[in-house]
């Protein structure tokens, strides 16, 4: 068990590996994300200018704590 931990925590990558795991794990998030703020706007509806983009782009970042903010507050 250790040495397979060992053999996966020495394994070297490099910067275009980096990237692509990156941009693979990054693309769903980021289309759940949209999706999640897309669907929860009731609290850009008193915003005005940038405040209404920079709460919708926090949004997009932060859906699995507002997903556990809702569930919990319900």
């Amino acid at each position: 068990m250790l040495e397979r931990l060992d053999r996966v925590l020495n394994y070297e990558m490099k910067v275009s590996e980096f990237l692509g795991t990156f941009i693979i794990l990054g693309i769903p998030y980021g289309l759940v994300g949209v999706v999640w703020s897309l669907t929860h706007t009731e609290h850009l509806r008193d915003m005005h200018g940038v405040d209404v983009v920079v709460s919708f782009l926090g949004s997009i970042v932060c859906w699995p704590v507002l997903i556990f903010s809702n569930v919990c507050m319900t």
